[in-house]
């Protein structure tokens, strides 16, 4: 569909400029600019780009990678891969999702934060998932679970959790070792089969100081000699360990074996950190709810911030060679023409011609083509009052 490249767009541009595009100091940077001011005005309908959910979605787990060239809020549909159903989504405010998420009703935000984008989603999906162990006791799951490394002081607390009733505190000792944390050797029996090529074993962890703290593992098998191991060295949504909760993604695509393990019969699962020898004499680390998850393969649609792409494929933010293409159709290139007529008509003082592309861009061509293909993205909307809920608990009126 890209046929267009940035020699022809800049011939085309230099034409009705009489010649005169020569006279600007940086061509190549003023037609990016008005390209990417006509890319903030309207969603062609060749943006549209489709990537493949990362990770799978899974249930009770709301965050996930959003595309790197997603434009603004520019989502279009998620939808399952596989099968015809999918939610009706209502694209909401990170505050607002983070009220709503619990409910599973179909609700989709973009959060922004530290230079991050992330996906939130919230739906009900056919999740197969498989509890190992709660972690609200020290027997939670089968078996006892006994510290590992440098952990020490090992406890139930029942006032700092995430899930069920309480979670496993421990504290790392003064010994200078580089590893700390829990195992279990004599778990009720749990099948991994059915997770092994494409699960993921999720928990959360809470971290007294993330200072120090290299990665963390797991552990899943048949014992300490015959086990399937996975490290992760950041939080299920790609961010740094931080101080406080935050929720672990283990994919066992990743997982590395020990010995022979016995698929159908794992009762042994290590969970621990690794550190620095420094690290010592830290008090609250606390681990909560096991669980094994299979989830389901998603896609996301959306609008692409990318208006170029190189000749072998690959888009881009800018065009950097004359061979670059622009990512537009043939009824498509004219907006582009004329956007750029009128930038760069003002930098070299042929106003004439710059009111003309304008009054051309803005009062015909962009009305007509709007028209014929409106924009598909979801409507960002927020509700400042659950009216729905009038008549609730809250309201005494």
């Amino acid at each position: 569909m890209a046929i267009y490249t940035y020699d022809d767009l800049n011939k085309a541009v230099n034409n009705r400029l009489h010649n005169k595009i020569g006279k600007v100091t940086d061509s190549l940077a003023s037609i990016n600019t008005a390209v990417k001011q006509l890319w903030g005005q309207v969603n062609l309908r060749t943006a549209k780009r489709k990537s493949t959910l990362s990770p799978r979605l899974f249930s009770d787990v709301y965050s996930y990678a959003c595309p790197s060239d997603l434009k603004g809020f520019g989502l279009i549909d998620i939808r399952p891969q596989a099968t015809d159903a999918k939610p009706e989504w209502s694209l909401v405010p990170d505050e607002e999702f983070e009220r709503k998420k619990s409910e599973g009703n179909d609700v989709v935000a973009i959060r922004d934060a530290d230079g991050t984008r992330r996906i939130m989603i919230s739906t009900l999906i056919d999740d197969d998932s498989s509890v190992v162990s709660e972690l609200d006791s020290l027997t939670s799951g089968g078996g006892t679970w006994t510290l590992f490394g440098d952990g020490t002081n090992l406890t139930k607390d029942a006032d700092n959790y995430v899930h069920g009733s309480a979670s496993i505190n421990w504290d790392i000792s003064s010994a200078g070792g580089t590893t700390a944390g829990i195992y279990n050797s004599g778990l009720t029996s749990f099948d991994i089969t059915d997770y092994l090529t494409a699960g993921s074993a999720f928990m959360w962890v809470y971290l007294y100081s993330a200072t120090n703290v290299t990665n963390f593992i797991i552990r899943v098998g048949s014992d300490s000699s015959n086990y399937y191991s996975v490290t992760v060295t950041s939080a299920n949504d790609s961010t740094a360990f931080v101080a406080g909760w935050q929720l672990l993604r283990f994919d066992f695509s990743g997982k590395s074996t020990t010995g022979t393990v016995d698929d159908d019969a794992c009762d042994y699962v290590a969970l621990y950190m690794t550190k620095a020898a420094g690290k010592v004499s830290e008090t609250d680390y606390r681990f909560d709810y096991l669980v094994l998850r299979k989830g389901d393969i998603w896609e996301v649609n959306y609008y692409t911030k990318y208006p170029w792409q190189s000749s072998a494929g690959a888009y881009k933010q800018d065009a950097t060679t004359s061979t670059d293409y622009l990512n537009v159709d043939a009824d498509e290139y004219n907006l582009v023409v004329e956007q750029c007529v009128e930038y760069l008509g003002k930098i070299v003082r042929e106003y004439e011609d710059a009111k003309d592309a304008s009054n051309t861009l803005n009062n015909l061509l962009l009305p007509s083509y709007q028209s014929r293909y409106p924009s598909e993205a979801l409507t960002y909307a927020s509700t400042y009052y659950n009216f729905g809920s009038i008549g609730g608990d809250w309201w005494t009126g």
